[in-house]
């Protein structure tokens, strides 16, 4: 067997053996997005289990990175198509503030501090249902630019009771660096709601108790 015979097996024997482990290490990493979330007690300090009476603290929210506490005065949910999500309606003193939460792949936590008003954000009705017609569109507000990212029919469960519904239709904008949201909703009986809410991490929030 000639050096170069000797060298090219070396080098193929090497490749195959790269091979070989990166498709185990693949093999690994499907098994491992394949195992089910562990799941969490129902009496864990946890926003998931909080209702009603919970008391929250927050830190580092808004451009001041403020801290502070809520109090829960009730837990709605929210549900279009398949999708299911949760609003935590708060006292926060003088002020009114809402936790969105949203269990998918990870938990997506967003605090809405602000309602708006249609003008405020230079959109009109009619502007919301040519965005519908075009499935696209674009506002500028406070130095952002916002897009719209979904609309569609919804309903809302008020205190979660499956009997207490009220369906509406939703535009949610987000801003072109993402982490702010701006979301319109209009209700059965023609008014509007629109927020301005900024996406938190699970880090910045503690459950200090569930009710």
């Amino acid at each position: 067997m000639t050096t170069i015979t000797f060298l090219l097996l070396l080098v193929c024997a090497g490749a195959g053996y790269y091979f070989w482990k990166s498709s185990q290490q693949d093999k690994e990493k499907q098994l491992k997005s394949s195992e089910p979330v562990k799941p969490y007690k129902k009496d864990e300090l946890r926003i998931e289990n909080a209702g009603a009476g919970a008391v929250i603290h927050l830190t580092g929210i808004g451009p001041e990175l403020d801290e502070f506490d809520l109090k829960v005065i009730a837990k709605h949910t929210y549900r279009q198509g398949e999708s299911t999500w949760y609003e935590f309606e708060c006292d926060k003193g003088t002020d009114k503030v809402w936790l969105d939460m949203e269990e998918d792949d990870d938990l997506e936590l967003a605090i809405s501090l602000r309602e708006l008003k249609l003008r405020e954000i230079g959109l009109s009705k009619e502007d919301l249902v040519k965005m519908d017609d075009d499935e696209e569109g674009s506002f500028e507000f406070e130095g952002d630019k916002y897009w719209l990212e979904d609309s569609d029919n919804a309903v809302f469960y008020r205190y979660s009771d499956d009997k207490n519904t009220d369906p509406f239709y939703y535009w949610d904008f987000e801003n072109d660096a993402g982490g702010k949201y701006i979301g319109v909703e209009k209700w059965s009986d023609g008014k509007y709601d629109i927020r301005y809410s900024e996406k938190i991490k699970p880090s910045q929030l503690t459950v200090y108790s569930l009710e």
